[in-house]
């Protein structure tokens, strides 16, 4: 090839196009999956449930450990035999 115009801006635009389409790609997977609601949602499930109840669990389960569910008495006794 004896003229050389316009190559660099040829490859240029080859370059863009497949940056732009694997971000558009990856964007689309990672909306897909939801990957990123995921990465947020899951151990804020667990820090919720801490925060709630006391106990490391989504605030659902760990609900039934929580100390004030407890059944406690107390007596000069002591409990019953």
């Amino acid at each position: 090839m004896k003229n050389q115009a316009g190559q660099m801006t040829v490859e240029a635009i080859l370059i863009v196009t497949l940056l732009f389409s694997g971000v558009m790609l990856a964007r689309n997977l990672i909306q897909e999956k939801r990957l990123l609601a995921k990465l947020v949602e899951e151990p804020w499930q667990y820090l919720s449930g801490m925060i709630e109840n006391g106990i490391w669990a989504p605030p659902e389960e760990g609900r039934p450990f929580h100390p004030n569910l407890v059944t406690r008495h107390g007596s000069p006794q002591g409990d019953p035999p």
